[in-house]
């Protein structure tokens, strides 16, 4: 086993001189360590020296070097711990945020919301006696769906699929209805002066006492909607002839 030798701030005892000196010496002859016996002497003159285990020394400081990292792993747990905490705070707070926002639905929109109706499918729903002003009906899903009565003034309803889609009556001034499919629409009344309209105009299924003044129509189509027997009468609203308006030669 090996030793430490610690040193203490204390003077010998006489006694220890004589011992020193003592085992310096062997039966009348001095050893051949008497030199460094002497150095050992000198030294030990002014402190004590105090013969400890190195195991010992080793353990004390083991305990102490595991009592230093075990305090810094708590404070690094302990912060870890409220990271997470903090963290999952801020992240119950934002659900407790997003739960409180009211999102737009079609309904909201119909009162009006605001909300534009591009790419939905509004079939079979009743849009009648609305006000539905410049609203955005672009790809729109409205087969058999009711504007009756209906304020569309510059709406865009551009590649819309208007299947017997009911229009009667309804305002559609400036609207846009190119590439459409109109089969079957019902165009009775309607008010549409400075519209948009494709070849689907051919396919709707009555034009009867409509305004089309200044309306936008493809020559060939047009050509066409005069040959119809439901291009006739008067609008009810605006008195204008439905022929005149199509600028339709008798």
């Amino acid at each position: 086993m090996r030793f430490a030798v610690l040193f203490l701030s204390t003077t010998l005892p006489l006694s220890s001189h004589a011992f020193l000196h003592h085992i310096t010496t062997c039966g009348g002859r001095r050893s051949s360590s008497v030199g460094a016996i002497t150095s050992v002497s000198s030294l030990i003159n002014s402190q004590h020296a105090i013969f400890v285990s190195n195991d010992d020394v080793a353990d004390d400081y083991a305990k102490v070097v595991d009592s230093s990292f075990s305090s810094k792993n708590n404070a690094q747990r302990q912060r870890r711990q409220q990271s997470t905490m903090s963290v999952a705070n801020i992240i119950l707070l934002l659900l407790a945020t997003l739960s409180t926002i009211t999102i737009p639905t079609i309904a909201n929109a119909v009162s009006g919301g605001g909300l534009d109706y591009a790419g939905t499918d509004i079939s079979n729903a009743n849009y009648g006696n609305g006000n539905y002003k410049s609203k955005d009906f672009t790809q729109v899903i409205a087969k058999s769906t009711n504007f009756a009565n209906s304020n569309l003034s510059g709406c865009r309803f551009y590649k819309a699929y208007l299947v017997n889609t009911n229009f009667d009556n309804a305002i559609v001034t400036g609207a846009s209805f190119e590439d459409t499919s109109m089969d079957n629409a019902n165009l009775h009344n309607v008010i549409a002066i400075g519209a948009y309209f494709g070849p689907s105009l051919l396919d709707v299924a009555t034009l009867e006492g409509g305004d089309f003044s200044d309306a936008q129509i493809p020559i060939k189509t047009l050509a066409l909607i005069c040959n119809r027997e439901d291009v006739k009468g008067s609008n009810p609203i605006t008195g204008v002839n439905t022929r005149d308006s199509l600028m339709c030669l008798d």
